[in-house]
């Protein structure tokens, strides 16, 4: 399972691309953030079995940062290592794009990285290959993370078996592993 969540006090914008990237991840469950430490969503993710938190943080009410937390189920109390920071260029929501459809309770996936040529692009191939590790299908999948590298940013697409966008389409201008246990 994996928790998505934002910064506290987050803008409409954000709150829905929280929404639309649950939507297109397995198992992803929204929680409203609130007064919640690190420490409290790692307790709810711990109980919940989660393996994976997501805080979107935001800039001037845009999406701009989605640091990525791993728990460690070990110990008697939670820990949590946080892995990935993902620094946002920017995003657009599926219901501000014309072509997109809706995608509900996909199980399979595809990580398709054959276009990356740099690091960063490798490295976030890496990040979605570990958020859903026992949902990877190459051959028969519900929907396909379609990684393109342009200039100076990486896009990242969801694909349904359709061969239509669904979910939100996330530029990212970098990749930062952290490894550092909270």
């Amino acid at each position: 399972m994996i928790i998505i969540t934002t910064s506290h006090k987050p803008s409409q914008r954000t709150r829905s691309f929280a929404k639309d990237l649950a939507s297109v991840l397995p198992d992803a469950k929204v929680i409203t953030r609130g007064k919640k430490t690190l420490r409290d969503l790692s307790i709810i993710g711990f109980g919940l079995r989660a393996n994976h938190i997501l805080v979107i943080g935001e800039k001037r009410g845009n999406p701009s940062l989605i640091r990525i937390f791993s728990i460690d189920h070990s110990s008697k109390y939670p820990t949590l290592l946080h892995k990935y920071s993902i620094i946002l260029k920017g995003i657009t929501l599926s219901r501000e794009n014309p072509d997109a459809v809706k995608t509900y309770g996909a199980e399979k996936f595809k990580v398709n990285h054959e276009e990356c040529s740099d690091d960063n692009c490798f490295t976030l191939a890496d990040v979605f290959l570990e958020l859903v590790f026992n949902h990877i299908d190459e051959n028969d999948y519900d929907i396909e993370i379609k990684l393109v590298p342009h200039k100076n940013y990486t896009m990242i697409n969801f694909i349904n078996t359709y061969n239509k966008l669904c979910g939100p389409i996330i530029k990212v201008s970098r990749v930062k592993k952290i490894e550092r246990t909270i």
